[in-house]
């Protein structure tokens, strides 16, 4: 009697993968299926009108500017980081164009994916601004937007930091101490004491950028509703030592 289960592991399946969203496909039709969505969520709707060439430029300079806020200098504004900018979906359409990876009709939400070695590079041609990742300070500092996994050791490091303390000995319990007979155990508040007490395992998240753009509704008890669009940012800042041309990690 054949075994199914034997054979069907064997079997090679070869997939395709997305190299963006990391989705995978078994067949070919199915990623060609995905990059036409893609395409046409890049191209131009009713909804979006056409800005001038400077108001997109504005654009773009204030996407910089609210990165380079999120760049400081200590130690402790390392790590994932958030923008939110309030922009028209006009304005995010018009800087991001010809990027935008995802789009989700329910919640009107765009959304752009940029990771990988070009990504510094494509950034810099979209914000037309050669410096857009990165901020200097005094004592050869650095301050940077992530986006090459070859520099995540620093950044791991300074998670574990945070998160893989050691335990307090006059926290833990003591197996040996006696129970309180006219007091119940409480078994949950025993497993989570125990729970707390074992270290967090660092588990890193992708090494990209998310640049997205979503519309927020809000309403009274009157359901008199107010509106408008967002521009959200999403990335990792690290830091670095610079001595004439040579980067050494600090976080």
């Amino acid at each position: 009697m054949t075994n199914f289960k034997t054979k069907n592991k064997t079997l090679p399946c070869k997939t395709l993968e997305c190299k963006l969203c990391n989705k995978i496909y078994k067949r070919p039709s199915g990623l060609k299926k995905h990059k036409k969505i893609i395409k046409n969520l890049n191209t131009i709707k009713p909804s979006i009108y056409i800005l001038p060439e400077k108001a997109i430029e504005e654009t773009r300079q204030m996407l910089v500017y609210h990165i380079k806020e999120k760049l400081k200098q200590n130690s402790r504004h390392v790590g994932n980081v958030s923008v939110t900018i309030s922009g028209t979906e006009s304005q995010f359409f018009e800087v991001f164009k010809r990027y935008i990876h995802n789009y989700f009709p329910k919640s009107g939400t765009y959304k752009c994916i940029f990771k990988g070695a070009d990504a510094y590079s494509t950034l810099a041609h979209i914000l037309k601004d050669e410096n857009w990742e990165v901020k200097y300070f005094l004592q050869h500092q650095k301050t940077f937007v992530l986006l090459n996994s070859n520099n995540q050791d620093s950044l791991q490091e300074s998670y574990l930091n945070k998160e893989n303390q050691e335990p307090d000995p006059l926290q833990e319990l003591d197996p040996l101490q006696e129970l309180d007979p006219l007091q119940e155990p409480n078994q949950l508040n025993i497993q989570k004491s125990r729970n707390s007490l074992k270290k967090k395992i660092y588990k890193p998240k992708p090494v990209q950028i998310i640049i997205g753009w979503k519309k927020k509704i809000k309403s009274d008890v009157y359901n008199i509703t107010s509106s408008a669009g967002f521009i959200f940012i999403n990335f990792i800042v690290s830091r670095t030592k610079v001595y004439n041309s040579v980067y050494v990690d600090i976080e």
